[in-house]
């Protein structure tokens, strides 16, 4: 039989106990430091839904998912290597390489996702970076041979503000806040189509043909705002 004494007593929650301790505190009570471990400790411990809910390939399964590739030169993996290495001024052979390095070392793939695609992604990181270190080198090379440098004239320099704010907010317009929309636009940049899309946006076929249609609709929508504030120009 459970006593009154034992009914009676309060239940104290943690944040209850934290509160009371602080208020203790600030009234001059000397509080000494519990040495307890941090009840949260553990594989749980302060586990973000994000890196709970998204599953990665093991290095194992990453030299697995390589192997089974077909390297033939028809490919569409092949074919993205050779555009990728075009743009970015290097050989096929070596940016394919490179990208392979990288997801057998630094790189993670989501489980889920054709080997053939995230490589692909990891080509485009790897040639937008050599580009915008070419840009930097020639950028750095003009300075040095002209340093002094004109400036622009106030109603050049804020038509070019006007211009870039534009492109923003027509960006803006077209994604509208939606993440989906955001993956498919950024899936479409990298040369993604088709099933290799829908599996990139997260989405089924018949669902990336819907919202491709209204990206295509807010498009057309941004750019005839777009052309008149090139004609007011």
């Amino acid at each position: 039989m459970t006593s009154s004494t034992s009914q009676s007593t309060p239940v104290v929650s943690l944040a209850q106990r934290e509160t009371m301790t602080k208020a203790s505190a600030g009234n001059g009570t000397k509080i000494k430091k519990s040495t307890n471990a941090c009840p949260n400790s553990g594989n749980a411990a302060h586990t973000s839904t994000n890196n709970a809910t998204r599953s990665y390939l093991t290095k194992p399964q990453v030299r697995a998912a390589i192997a089974a590739i077909d390297f033939r030169a028809n490919t569409k993996l092949m074919r993205m290597a050779r555009f990728r290495a075009f743009t970015a001024g290097i050989d096929a052979e070596d940016i394919l390489q490179e990208a392979i390095l990288r997801t057998l070392t630094s790189r993670s793939c989501p489980a889920g996702l054709k080997m053939e695609y995230f490589l692909m992604a990891v080509m485009r990181s790897i040639a937008s970076a050599i580009i915008a270190r070419r840009e930097r080198d020639e950028a750095r090379h003009w300075n040095e041979l002209d340093p002094v440098v004109s400036p622009l004239a106030p109603d050049e320099a804020c038509e070019i503000a006007e211009r870039a704010a534009a492109w923003r907010q027509a960006f803006d317009d077209v994604v509208a806040g939606s993440p989906e929309i955001e993956r498919l636009v950024d899936g479409i940049d990298q040369g993604l189509c088709g099933s290799a899309l829908a599996e990139f946006a997260s989405t089924d076929r018949a669902r990336l043909a819907s919202v491709r249609k209204a990206i295509k609709r807010r498009v057309n929508s941004v750019c005839v705002e777009l052309i008149k504030l090139g004609e007011a120009a």
